[in-house]
């Protein structure tokens, strides 16, 4: 089966997508992905993280947003990098690169992002999906952001809170909710949510 080619507007771009049947939400943008898409913030500098990237997507526009940043998009399926990888190529995009691999087990150890963004495969499991939380947290730089957007596992929320000590509703939608956390120093948290230092001694 030849491989299907849609077309969208994004954040004010104009972009083509290739997809494949059996590879996640061909031939159309899926909601979740759509939201989170609309909900990230990124700055023109940024360095970016696309975890589970797929077809490429969320990393595609994230490119285009940090315009003299660059984005790392992975994933663990080969044909969704393939497809990345030809979809980088289709909308011009060149400071970006794709990675086929385990998430962060397959990223250098010392890498580094001021954004991280994922639509989960909720598919996986917890466990796995607990990992991807603590290694988004450990990855990020200090005042980096995550954005995740899920559906039916709303207790990936209560993980992220646990990991982050904070999350916010980005967005929400059709059942989906996007959530930022924001990777501060537990000492910082305290003074954001208190409005005060208080200290420990």
């Amino acid at each position: 089966m030849p491989n299907q080619t849609f077309s969208e507007s994004l954040r004010g771009f104009d972009l083509r997508f290739e997809t494949q049947v059996g590879v996640f939400s061909h031939g159309e943008l899926d909601t979740g992905t759509r939201q989170l898409i609309e909900a990230m913030r990124i700055s023109p500098t940024a360095h970016v993280l696309d975890l589970g990237c797929g077809y490429g997507a969320i990393g595609v526009v994230a490119a285009k947003l940090a315009i003299r940043g660059h984005v790392t998009l992975i994933d663990s399926d080969i044909r969704a990098t393939r497809l990345a990888e030809r979809n980088l190529k289709l909308n011009d995009v060149e400071n970006a690169e794709v990675v086929l691999g385990d998430g962060f087990r397959d990223l250098p150890p010392k890498a580094r992002y001021d954004v991280i963004v994922s639509n989960p495969p909720t598919h996986s499991g917890r466990e796995v999906l607990d990992e991807m939380v603590a290694g988004a947290y450990k990855a990020l730089k200090p005042r980096g952001q995550l954005y995740l957007v899920i559906n039916r596992l709303l207790s990936l929320r209560r993980e992220v809170e646990q990991v982050f000590g904070n999350s916010t509703t980005a967005a929400r939608e059709k059942g989906f909710v996007v959530i930022r956390a924001v990777k501060v120093h537990k000492a910082q948290q305290r003074v954001d949510n208190e409005g005060v230092w208080r200290g420990d001694g």
